[in-house]
């Protein structure tokens, strides 16, 4: 079957680093390295993680 146009590899293949750049980059791709805001650049997972919830706590409240 393919999935997002990389065909599926049977592990111990040639193929299988290929598959792990593939499949990693993907999860790269997803993750939020930071956000650059008004008050500046917001660096790092908890300093992301505290500066979403404060938002989402304001804006529907606790």
């Amino acid at each position: 079957a393919l999935r997002a146009k990389v065909l599926k590899v049977v592990q111990g293949d040639d193929n299988t680093q290929f598959f792990h750049m593939i499949a990693n980059g993907k999860h790269r791709k997803k993750k939020i390295i930071q956000l650059e805001q008004d008050e500046g650049t917001i660096i790092g997972h908890e300093n992301l993680k505290a500066y979403i919830s404060s938002y989402y706590k304001q804006l529907f409240g606790h």
